[in-house]
């Protein structure tokens, strides 16, 4: 193509006459991704456990502001605490993991949410019941262990960690990574397209010539492959005829 710049109808009619080639290439990029993500892809779980961090009292004596505010203040502690090697050595000794300290702290996830005393610890594994396995052991180790560390029993277990709730795994997530893919492998074809387009520079239309200047002396029309075989059908018959005459 001779034109430095294309119009609305150029690009229209470009993308058009690749019409092929950009649905190709689409689609081959959702394929590879779909089977990437279903066959090649470990998936992993996530399960979670909670637990509250609160001081028993009796019934006759209610809480006080500066109790909460104690116990709030100690979530940050326990976060550490939870994800030190001196829980997490515990965790794999009882599980039984091939893991190192750090290794298993990269598993693991605590959050509490801002004047909560509600903990909660999510655990990453390759299916749901190791998941949720790994998010209990870790809170029981924790409960066992808060005691001899700090003197103070006030950490309960709210709900542990349930496999039949975390079937979906949260990575990889097929059907995103598919609408990743086709935008992607759309936008590489229509580039490609572009790029195709621009490297190919034949003369074309009156307008390319008349882009470089050059005056244009004729145009040889397109002739259409049934008029041509009639044209040759009738030079056939008119010879035929010449020599029947002569």
């Amino acid at each position: 193509m001779v034109k430095d710049t294309l119009t609305i109808q150029d690009i229209a009619q470009l993308l058009k006459k690749r019409i092929v080639l950009i649905a190709a290439l689409t689609i081959g990029f959702i394929v590879i991704a779909a089977i990437i993500s279903f066959y090649l892809l470990t998936p992993t779980y996530k399960s979670s456990s909670q637990f509250i961090v609160n001081q028993q009292q009796s019934d006759s004596i209610p809480f006080s502001v500066n109790e909460i505010q104690t116990n709030l203040e100690l979530i940050n502690t326990y976060t550490e605490i939870m994800k030190s090697p001196f829980i997490l050595e515990k965790v794999i000794t009882e599980l039984n993991l091939s893991l190192t300290p750090t290794e298993l702290g990269k598993k693991i996830e605590v959050i509490s949410n801002e004047n909560s005393q509600v903990v909660s610890v999510s655990a990453l594994a390759d299916t749901p019941e190791e998941a949720a396995e790994l998010a209990n052991v870790i809170v029981t180790q924790f409960k066992n262990t808060i005691p001899s560390i700090m003197n103070i029993e006030n950490v309960f277990v709210l709900s542990e960690a349930n496999p039949v709730l975390s079937q979906d795994p949260v990575f990889p997530r097929p059907f995103i990574n598919m609408i990743i893919a086709g935008i992607i492998g759309a936008a590489t074809s229509v580039g490609l397209v572009f790029l195709l387009e621009f490297l190919n520079t034949k003369v074309k239309l009156e307008s390319d010539i008349e882009v470089l200047g050059i005056t244009v002396l004729g145009v040889i029309s397109k002739m259409a492959r049934t008029t041509q075989r009639n044209r040759e059908a009738h030079n056939d018959f008119a010879k035929e005829e010449r020599s029947l005459e002569a």
